[in-house]
Parts: structure tokens; C-alpha cells; sequence
């Protein structure tokens, strides 16, 4: 497709403008709290809320798809030419040039998945209802820390509501029994492994002194 060289530079300023909008929202998504707790503590980035990010990310997203295809349509010719000469020059640096983008993305989601807590099994699956019976061990899954108050995860080991309270009070953190552990994580600015660890010990040790 011919294009004018100022529709090239519209198209190329849009896709700019709508990347650091994408980029900037994104970032603010991936800080967010949850949902309820953004909407209890009033949290906003760049002064949105959580729900206008979402909005302006989404729609966005969108506009973003329909000028990458008006991009690739205007260059579509110029980018199959630099690809045959890239890879008549060197064939192995062109397959290398297509390959290690894609690697990249795999390794980059994977990493995401794991720092967000995707990789962590969904609610109803066999770990969150892992209990005393099964084991002596005790191990919190990612899911439960994300949804499970402080009630239900007394319930699912066996131990007090109370004294895991107690517990938790010496260690300098107030909790309430319906408050749920994402929430305590954020407003105590815990780290979520150590925040598991803390749990664990505190569970074991109370299993430990009702035996």
C-alpha cells in the first residue's frame, strides 16, 4: 500500500502516544492492590482508580491492535524486502532475529506468571483444601494468601481463630478474623513469601501446643 510520508508519521506518532498510555496504565495495573482492596483504601495511579485504568488499558489495547494492522499494511512491502536481504546476507542471523523475540516473550510471561501468582493452582482445586489430615506439614498456597481470610485459613489447619490472632499481635501485625491475608499483606507492606513463612510457623506451632 502506497502511503504519504505524513500519513507514516500520524500513524507512527499514534501508535507512540497510545504505547506510553498502554505502558503507564499497565504499570498501574500491575501495582494495583486488588479490587477491593483499591476500592476500601482509595487507591489511585496518576490520580485513576483502578476501574478508570482498566477502562483507558483496555480501549486502548484496542486502538492499539487497529494501527499496528494500518502500520504493517503501509509497510507490509518494505518489511518482506529487509527480511530477504537480512536473510540472504545471513541466513542463521535472520532465524536467530525471529526466534530469540519470541523466546523472549515466552521467558518474560513466565516470570510474570510466576512474580503475580498466575502460576498458583485456582480456587477449588485439591491444594486449597489441604488440611492436618492429609499431612503434619503445612503448606499455604499462593490462592489462599490471595482470597482466604484469617478465619478460614484457622479453619482449614485446625487451629484457633484467637491464637493465631494472638499470634500475629506479637509479632506486630493487628488483624481482625474476617479481614482477609491480601489485605493484611498490603497494609502491612509484607513480603508474600515471608508473609507464608510467618503463617506457617505460626500454624505448626500452634498444631505443635495442642498436641
Amino acid at each position: 500500500m502506497k502511503a504519504s510520508a505524513l500519513l507514516r508519521g500520524v500513524v507512527d506518532l499514534l501508535l507512540l502516544v497510545v504505547f506510553v498510555v498502554i505502558g503507564l496504565t499497565g504499570i498501574g495495573l500491575y501495582l494495583a492492590p486488588s479490587g477491593r482492596i483499591a476500592e476500601s483504601i482509595g487507591w489511585t495511579f496518576l490520580g485513576l482508580d483502578k476501574d478508570a485504568l482498566t477502562a483507558i488499558h483496555t480501549y486502548l489495547g484496542f486502538v492499539m491492535i487497529g494501527l499496528v494492522a494500518l502500520h504493517l499494511i503501509i509497510g507490509f512491502k518494505s518489511m518482506v524486502t529487509m527480511l530477504r536481504m537480512g536473510l540472504k546476507k545471513s541466513r542463521v542471523k535472520g532465524v536467530a532475529a525471529l526466534i530469540i523475540p519470541l523466546l523472549l516473550i515466552g521467558a518474560g510471561y513466565q516470570a510474570f506468571a510466576y512474580y503475580t501468582g498466575e502460576g498458583d493452582s485456582e480456587i477449588g482445586t485439591t491444594d486449597d483444601y489441604y488440611t492436618v489430615e492429609n499431612s503434619t506439614a503445612v503448606y499455604i498456597t499462593g490462592t489462599m494468601m490471595k482470597y482466604y481470610t484469617v478465619r478460614e485459613l484457622a479453619d482449614n489447619y485446625g487451629v484457633s481463630v484467637d491464637a493465631l490472632i494472638e499470634e500475629l499481635s506479637k509479632r506486630g501485625i493487628e488483624v481482625s478474623p474476617d479481614e482477609k491475608l491480601a489485605e493484611i499483606e498490603y497494609e502491612y507492606g509484607l513480603d508474600r513469601e515471608e508473609f507464608k513463612a510467618m503463617l506457617e510457623e505460626i500454624i505448626v506451632s500452634l498444631r505443635g501446643d495442642g498436641e
